[in-house]
């Protein structure tokens, strides 16, 4: 993969240990990276040493959506929002819904090379109040997204976070200080799922989900999937985490369809109704899709 030359002295978020290794500490995994190869989610590098970020500013994907469909019900309602994806992830969900860009086969990355500056006059030339950094893991490109929102704060958009929330405490606070709304996947309530088989940390996302409590609007989606999210009782649990912050969260309550690995039929609309309804016995705004 070709490096941009730009991105040598802007990785942060990672430290030096022994015989030219580096640990990276953005997110649960905490790879220690050897030189010359890549952490688990393929876009933090160690060269000689250090940290390079070799997809630095490579766009996967620009869209102008509605607002509701990120999904947030609670921000900004009625408005579109220039959206923006990357490439790669920190997690390993088999169901990915965005496989094609979260997990992509080498030969269809894309180089497209859009830097944050330029990337905010785009924005504000689509005439949208705000800027979202969506689709796939914005967290593993927080170095970009950080900049960008310093930007767009400055030239009056507000910005938008949709992410799983698989960063650890500090890295969460950095960016969550420069986001005015974030959507958070809250994807089972089982640690042993989390940790085998999507490969993130339950109670990282847990914390990254009261730290945005703390410093911005933050609604909660959890994506309903067959053997991972699948009864009133996982529901009820998540339901009861998110109410231990506030009543007034909005949860989103989604259904998956087959993508990527999984080939499992989805919940019926049914079921995804009645884990709905069990949520709110605890949360004031639920919304339920399918």
């Amino acid at each position: 993969m070709i490096d941009n030359g730009l991105s040598a002295d802007r990785a942060r978020y990672w430290r030096s240990l022994d015989n030219s290794r580096i640990q990276c500490i953005l997110c649960a995994h905490a790879c220690i990276i050897q030189n010359e190869t890549r952490g688990h989610c393929n876009a933090r590098q160690n060269r000689s040493g250090k940290m390079i970020l070799p997809f630095y500013a490579w766009i996967s994907s620009i869209a102008i959506d509605p607002i509701e469909k990120k999904p947030l019900k609670r921000f900004m309602p009625g408005t579109s929002t220039f959206s923006v994806g990357f490439w790669n992830c920190t997690m390993d969900c088999p169901f990915c819904q965005n496989w094609e860009i979260a997990h992509p086969p080498p030969a269809y990355i894309q180089k497209q090379i859009i830097e944050p500056d330029r990337l905010i006059e785009l924005a504000l030339a689509s005439g949208c109040p705000s800027i979202s950094f969506t689709y796939s893991e914005p967290l593993l490109h927080i170095e970009y997204v950080i900049e960008a929102m310093q930007i767009a704060h400055s030239r009056g958009l507000k910005t938008i976070l949709v992410t799983n929330g698989n960063a650890l405490d500090e890295p969460a606070r950095h960016i969550l200080t420069h986001t005015d709304a974030a959507n958070v996947d809250l994807k089972t309530a089982d640690p042993l799922i989390y940790r085998k088989l999507l490969g993130g940390e339950i109670k990282v996302i847990k914390n990254f989900i009261k730290v945005a409590f703390e410093l911005c609007h933050i609604e909660v989606t959890s994506l309903a999937v067959p053997g991972v999210l699948d009864s009133i009782a996982q529901i009820e649990e998540i339901s009861s985490f998110i109410a231990s912050l506030s009543t007034e969260i909005p949860l989103h309550i989604t259904r998956y369809h087959p993508a990527w690995k999984y080939t499992k039929p989805p919940l019926s609309p049914d079921t995804i109704h009645e884990m709905a309804e069990s949520a709110r016995n605890y949360l004031k705004n639920v919304y339920s899709y399918w």
